[in-house]
């Protein structure tokens, strides 16, 4: 199934860049701003793009209702800072209101990326090495800048990126339902980020991606004290959210099933759960058999065959099986 391309709004002759791009990128971005209906349509982007494109613009943007051209494929757009040079196609997902809209918004989304990935012979791979399909939030992380999009957005819909990049290498029919977010139903006292999350000082602004008050990277470890509303308050009075596709207890629990974590960056050994008799040392990359994990505190020890314990902090031991 194919869609028609709207270029209503694509720019004129002597308007946008004149450089060929590098086919090296497809980028992706949610355009990140909506109306108090929480609905911003591509029609809308794409006149506002058309008029104020001198300041930057993408080549697509796609909602449920149609596909707008505004950039020309092939040339480079003013979307993605230093990463513009690299990318033959920068396409924006609008903003809609409903499950439904965002289903077919998507599908349109899916297939406009693995059409172009095609005609430029980029690979279907997600925020990887080397060429493919960059998010902005990839972007960020390698030209600097300070977008993360798209993932906030898709999340909010049930979209998380290990099932983006599924539905990027494999495309999505028109019927099919994206993955219903999960979100804490307890609160953990330790979390840790798994992909960038914004924090807000108001829980009514998360996930609006508005009146953010800080922005913390992947693997960082936060204390809470609430949790209301699938959003975690942090102990420094910030929210962020509950999703688990974003945040992850740090901690390994009693009730989780651990037979073997690996050491991320050295650990050690201890006969105490205390951990005030070091018995040893090892380097990173060391793997233990788990014979149970035992709460301590707010925190948990992974005890070994031999009785002896090492953390249960997942950034220090990564769960292997």
């Amino acid at each position: 199934m194919g869609y028609k391309i709207n270029r209503n709004y694509a720019l004129s002759a002597g308007q946008g860049d004149s450089r060929l791009a590098a086919k090296k990128y497809i980028i992706v971005h949610d355009t990140g701003n909506d109306n108090n209906k929480g609905d911003n349509s591509a029609k809308n982007e794409a006149s506002y793009m058309k008029q104020h494109w001198n300041n930057a613009y993408t080549h697509f943007i796609v909602d449920d209702t149609a596909i707008y051209q505004v950039g020309e494929p092939g040339y480079v757009a003013w979307g993605a800072l230093n990463a513009n040079p690299y990318s033959p196609m920068q396409v924006e997902l609008a903003h809609v209101n409903s499950q439904s809209r965002f289903r077919e918004s998507y599908t349109r989304y899916i297939w406009l990326i693995r059409y172009y990935a095609n005609k430029y012979n980029i690979p279907l791979t997600l925020d990887g090495s080397g060429n493919g399909i960059k998010s902005h939030l990839w972007v960020t992380n390698n030209f600097g800048g300070d977008h993360v999009d798209p993932y906030g957005y898709l999340s909010k819909w049930g979209v998380s990126k290990a099932q983006f990049a599924k539905d990027l290498k494999n495309g999505v029919g028109s019927t099919s339902t994206p993955k219903k977010a999960s979100y804490f139903t307890w609160r953990p006292h330790w979390i840790y980020t798994q992909a960038a999350v914004k924090a807000y000082k108001d829980i009514k602004d998360v996930g609006t991606g508005k009146n953010v008050s800080k922005t913390y990277p992947p693997k960082t470890q936060l204390s809470t004290k609430d949790l209301k509303n699938k959003r975690f308050q942090l102990t420094n009075g910030l929210w962020v959210t509950a999703n688990k596709d974003f945040v992850n207890n740090l901690y390994y629990t009693p009730s989780g099933k651990v037979k073997t974590v690996q050491s991320v960056r050295g650990t050690y050994r201890y006969k105490d759960l205390a951990f005030k008799q070091k018995v040893d040392g090892f380097s990173k990359g060391t793997k233990f058999d788990v014979v149970k994990v035992v709460k301590y505190g707010h925190t948990s020890r992974l005890q070994l065959g031999n009785g002896m314990y090492i953390s249960g902090n997942k950034l220090i031991n990564k769960y292997v099986e």
